[in-house]
């Protein structure tokens, strides 16, 4: 998965947990969003990171990620 967009898990990404190994560039932003709103009320998990991290992802989330590396399945 690229390291910018947003997707839904179970359509655009499958379900599962996802790694990268960080910024493409100075911070990456991602977050598990219940809807693709906008609203903050969406958020379930968010982070800004300046290394690796790993994120799990269930059917019918929304997934979003800014200035992070590619995203790669491992679980």
């Amino acid at each position: 998965m690229p390291g910018d967009g947003q997707f839904l898990v179970g359509e655009d990404i499958r379900p599962g947990t996802y790694k990268t190994a960080g910024p493409d560039g100075s911070t990456c932003y991602w977050a598990r969003l219940r809807n693709a709103s906008g609203e903050l009320s969406a958020i379930i998990a968010n982070d800004n990171i300046t290394g690796p991290v790993r994120v799990a992802h269930k059917k019918g989330e929304y997934f979003e990620s800014t200035r992070c590396q590619e995203w790669k399945r491992v679980g």
